[in-house]
């Protein structure tokens, strides 16, 4: 059986929580650092034996990092200067850091004569850097030793959120002048930075938890692929429920306390956030359904409701069992259809196959008993080659989506190809993205096809994204979440 290795989360990259196992460090329990590249901790020697054979050879790169190839990271340090004023520029911050962990990067994969991995490169992302001027401890080390100062050569961190640092109190002073008084960039419900760092605290808290049970019971072989917590009420709604004036909390917070097996008084909210980063899959579905159908909301009464999902990958093959969801909220609906389009389906036997391969997927016992039924579809082809080899037979989806298409990112030239499809054809089409600065750039791609933008649905926040927030290196927004934003929808 193939073998996965689990990513450290944030606070492990931190070198907050040991590097192995993720146990959090805590005041009763330090972690020992890494004596060679200082990069990473470890809470026993048994985990640091356990991790040695991987870490071994990239610990010997940061080791020879720090003595000969850290002088492009100064030399752009020392050429930049973020806090020359009253306040942080932090356009110039964000230029000098993904300069500096570029430079880091090239230099370690020379060394190394390969790739980093992506597990490897999260080293260099989430690396600490002062807020301010975003020096990390390797070039405090450097410089110090360079100018013989004594100065500390460690960072220092706020003490509520433990994830923002900086390197004096001057540039302390300025990070604060934000970081605890004044919503973040990313608006997300009037949250400074400082309280969504501690929320992303807790999640991962929450996250070793359910990795710790599931490893314990033999089920955690491979990626989390977000199935931490594979949950959906088990229940069936009497009818359609508007989801225009709801949120998360109102819908599935009484839930996901009654059905899971929690000791009464446990704290429920962070659960629901990890629930929440697989179920933002059908009720982004839905809500989307809802603002393209102003009318008579007649997608709630089809007999066969048929959703394409383009560009799909293993997040919603292993996700698959939540479009249940959609059966669930739409009573009269018999049948859903998902086709999961795009190249990442070519390891599914038949999917190469014109119209791709088609599963019944097994449903809960009430939709069994009343034979509501739930296919999925996968197809290896680009959307627009699959639109184009069904020629006539070609039958219009209710909805594709795009989840986190990445569009303006990587292959764009395809994607253009699949939305100039989408709007010749007039598909009722949505696209979901990570953050905003992503959302705006598709947006204007779907405009440049062609697309009437319904306003409703991008750029802007997609109340059913998922609650989980992440840190994203080097951003001058700072975090992102799946389906955090619509890019834009149409029909």
């Amino acid at each position: 059986m193939a073998t996965f290795k689990q990513v450290p989360p944030m606070s492990a990259n931190f070198g907050q929580a040991c590097y192995q196992c993720f146990a959090e460090q805590t005041p009763e329990k330090q972690l020992s650092r890494c004596g060679a590249c200082k990069r990473i901790g470890y809470c026993s020697t048994a985990c640091q034996k356990k991790n040695w054979k991987e870490h071994k050879t990239l610990c010997k790169a940061l080791g020879e990092l720090e003595t000969t190839g850290s002088g492009m990271s100064l030399h752009f340090y020392n050429l930049s200067d973020p806090t020359a004023g009253d306040s942080i520029n932090t356009m110039e911050l964000a230029e000098f850091t993904n300069m500096s962990i570029h430079a880091d990067i090239y230099f370690v994969e020379r060394a190394l004569g390969r790739p980093l991995d992506m597990i490897e490169r999260n080293l260099f992302a989430w690396e600490p850097r002062c807020a301010a001027c975003g020096i990390n401890e390797r070039m405090l080390r450097i410089r110090a030793r360079e100018q013989g100062q004594g100065s500390s050569t460690q960072l220092q961190k706020c003490g509520d959120c433990l994830s923002t640092f900086f390197c004096s109190p001057r540039h302390w002073a300025l990070v604060k002048k934000t970081h605890n008084t004044a919503p973040a960039a990313v608006n997300y419900n009037g949250m400074t930075l400082c309280q969504i760092n501690q929320l992303i605290r807790e999640d991962i808290r929450v996250a070793n938890l359910l990795r710790e049970g599931k490893a314990q019971q033999g089920e955690l072989s491979g990626p989390d692929f977000g199935l931490l917590l594979p949950w959906a009420p088990n229940r069936t709604m009497e009818g359609w429920k508007s989801l225009l004036e709801t949120d998360w909390e109102k819908e599935f917070l009484g839930g996901i306390a009654e059905e899971l097996p929690f000791p009464p008084g446990t704290p429920m909210k962070p659960f629901l956030r990890a629930a929440s980063d697989n179920l933002t899959l059908p009720m982004t579905i839905l809500y989307a359904l809802e603002r393209l159908d102003v009318g008579d909301l007649a997608f709630t009464r089809e007999e066969v409701l048929v959703i394409h999902v383009i560009g799909a990958a293993d997040l919603e093959v292993m996700n698959a069992m939540m479009f249940e969801e959609i059966l669930h909220r739409l009573p009269e609906v018999k049948r859903v259809e998902i086709l999961l389009c795009g190249p990442d389906m070519r390891k599914i036997g038949g999917s190469e196959k014109p119209g791709g391969v088609a599963l019944s997927m097994a449903t809960c016992p009430e939709c069994t008993d009343k034979d509501r039924r739930r296919v999925q579809i996968m197809s290896s082809s680009l959307y627009h080659d699959y639109v184009a080899k069904a020629g006539a037979s070609f039958k219009t989806p209710a909805l594709a989506v795009a989840f986190n298409s990445g569009a303006s990112e990587v292959e764009t030239d395809s994607w253009k190809a699949t939305m100039k499809v989408l709007v010749e054809k007039k598909i009722p089409t949505v696209f979901t993205a990570f953050n905003r600065g992503e959302a705006e750039k598709e947006a204007a791609l779907l405009k440049e096809a062609g697309a009437e933008l319904v306003p409703a649905l991008g750029p802007c926040r997609n109340p059913w994204g998922s609650m989980l927030f992440k840190v994203e290196p080097a951003s001058l927004e700072g975090f992102y979440n799946s389906n955090g934003w619509f890019a834009g929808g149409f029909k």
